[in-house]
């Protein structure tokens, strides 16, 4: 499961964000389709293997519980649509708050789980699981990146991210290409772009990595130019730096992995971020806050 419920305040974290954790609870974390018990997993920065996730272990979920079926129901995703009348079979992410205050919203409720209760999304305890959701509100733009991917057909789900254009996945995000390069007339984006292959060059001041989209030379049939993303992080602490650099060569050295086992894998290392055109050189997009940035290695499918 790549989220979970915490007990004490009732909302739902995306599970990588046990990475930034200085103490991980144990049994802080429930279900949020069924309200039953689920426990962190792989979340030792630089031991674990994969990303942290969270597992059931031995429990069962109650159902109905959307959750469970997590695996088919993202299988089936790749293929069509698998929104229901009244609202999405899982819990998603629908908008980023960017402050330690998040508020009340439709089909979720930020008052703490009793220890021990099986729960409904909303938090309210009685054994029964809603079978649709209605959106929750994230602290970064890692769930909302996640649902972009694995849920190609479903973009039209509303979402909301500050100094955004757009209201749904559809158009909230930007995706780059090589189709050329200009000054965009809305210049801060939420940005999807593979990497490069080459490492990130590092300095205290800031990460800078090249970006596999811009300007086609049509004369060598090449690249001419690539869109640049350079991440300000200088106020950053030590942890967040580590952190997404980490995010960024695995899933680099994942998508190497990936191209030595099948040359035609359609896996890539996949760059997220809120990000601002600079207006002098429109080959350089500049990003700053930590909770606006992440890397993903996948496939990224169309609807």
């Amino acid at each position: 499961m790549d989220s979970a419920r915490d007990r004490r305040s009732g909302r739902i974290i995306d599970a990588i964000r046990l990475w930034e954790m200085e103490v991980v609870g144990r049994d802080d974390y429930v279900c949020p389709g069924c309200g039953i018990q689920v426990f962190p997993a792989s979340f030792q920065k630089g031991v674990s293997k994969r990303a942290p996730y969270f597992t059931p272990s031995a429990n069962k979920h109650i159902d109905p519980c959307g959750v469970s079926g997590f695996e088919k129901l993202v299988d089936r995703a790749k293929e069509e649509s698998i929104s229901l009348p009244d609202g999405f079979p899982l819990p998603y992410p629908n908008k980023l708050v960017l402050t330690d205050e998040r508020p009340v919203v439709d089909g979720g409720d930020t008052r703490p789980v009793p220890r021990g209760a099986a729960t409904r999304p909303g938090g309210r305890p009685n054994g029964q699981a809603a079978a649709s959701f209605h959106g929750h509100t994230v602290a970064t733009i890692r769930p909302i990146c996640g649902q972009y991917m694995q849920y190609p057909h479903d973009r039209g789900l509303d979402l909301s991210i500050p100094d955004c254009p757009g209201d749904t996945y559809a158009t909230v995000f930007q995706r780059l290409a090589f189709s050329g390069m200009w000054l965009m007339r809305q210049r801060t984006r939420l940005f999807c772009v593979a990497l490069r292959w080459s490492a990130p060059a590092r300095t205290d001041d800031h990460m800078e990595v090249s970006l596999d989209a811009g300007e086609w030379d049509e004369a060598t049939g090449k690249p001419g130019r690539f869109y640049r993303l350079r991440v300000q992080w200088a106020h950053w602490t030590d942890r967040q730096r580590t952190t997404l650099h980490g995010e960024i060569r695995a899933a680099q050295q994942d998508a190497i992995d990936s191209r030595k086992q099948d040359q035609k894998s359609p896996g890539k290392a996949w760059v997220f971020f809120v990000g601002t055109q600079d207006a002098e050189d429109d080959s350089l997009i500049v990003a700053s806050r930590y909770a606006l940035v992440c890397c993903r290695f996948g496939e990224m499918l169309s609807a």
